[in-house]
């Protein structure tokens, strides 16, 4: 039993230092709400479930209760960065789009029929879907169904939540409107997404010692204590037999914790 947690603290360390860092959003309550909706249900578990897993290690639900803030942390942590893998995703579909959409105007299709076939191609380079991929297919279909072009844009900018989506939708909607060169606006936003995309994925390299570090500093401490409870539990019996020891243990733990939590928060850089 104790092996295969030592393996799960290894592959947690290894999830912590690759998954991107720092807060993604705001939130409401602050630990849940900024998840997506398909991650919102999953997250649900994660501070009940370190709950009953310390209290099964350790023996002591006192120490279980102690630490169970950590939970909320870890959710904090799991929600930045899925939250961050779905911006990123979202960027690289969307440059997709943007190609695709260029590629259809200069060939001298109208708009509508453009965002139609997008929808087409970003389906074929992506039979698993995505959520751009989903969300331009909807827009199409409302083309298809006579809505007008404007209205499709701006339900399509509320419902992804990215910034170069709104900038892309809001100068289409003004060259409409007032005249102008529709590729040339759709080649500007290209290459604000190349650019962010690059400087997104140069800050996490430069942040990748920092971000490792942290979880390497986590993850030792519980890895130890898991060792000599294998090897020797008589060794940390103090911890476990009396009532101040399991508040120790407990606050052991969620000192751990939140050392990860603010070294992430230091490595954030925001953009």
């Amino acid at each position: 039993m104790m092996l295969y947690l030592i393996g799960a603290l290894v592959a947690a360390a290894l999830f912590l230092a690759l998954a991107p860092g720092g807060p993604a959003g705001g939130a409401s309550p602050l630990w849940l709400s900024a998840a997506h909706a398909d991650d919102r249900r999953l997250l649900l578990w994660v501070p009940p479930a370190a709950f009953v897993l310390v209290g099964i290690v350790t023996g002591a639900w006192v120490t279980a209760l102690i630490s169970l803030p950590a939970g909320f942390m870890l959710v904090g942590t799991l929600r930045d960065a899925l939250a961050r893998l779905r911006a990123q995703v979202l960027r690289d579909h969307l440059q997709e789009a943007l190609l695709s959409l260029a590629t259809s105007l200069k060939a001298g299709q109208s708009l509508p029929h453009a965002l139609q076939r997008c929808a087409v191609d970003l389906r074929r380079l992506h039979p698993g879907g995505g959520h751009l991929v989903r969300e331009l297919e909807v827009s199409a279909r409302e083309v298809e169904l006579g809505t007008p072009v404007d209205e499709v844009l701006l339900a399509l900018r509320d419902r992804v939540p990215l910034e170069e989506v709104s900038a892309l939708v809001e100068a289409l909607i003004t060259t409409r409107r007032r005249g102008g060169n529709i590729v040339e606006v759709m080649g500007n936003v290209a290459h604000m997404v190349a650019d962010r995309l690059a400087v997104e994925r140069e800050i996490q390299v430069m942040t990748a010692q920092k971000r490792t570090e942290a979880a390497i500093l986590a993850v030792i401490p519980l890895g130890i204590y898991l060792v000599v409870r294998l090897a020797n539990p008589a060794y940390l019996a103090v911890f476990h037999a009396t009532l101040w020891g399991q508040v120790a243990l407990g606050l052991i733990f969620l000192t751990v914790a939140g050392g990860y939590w603010m070294a992430q928060r230091i490595a954030h850089i925001d953009m």
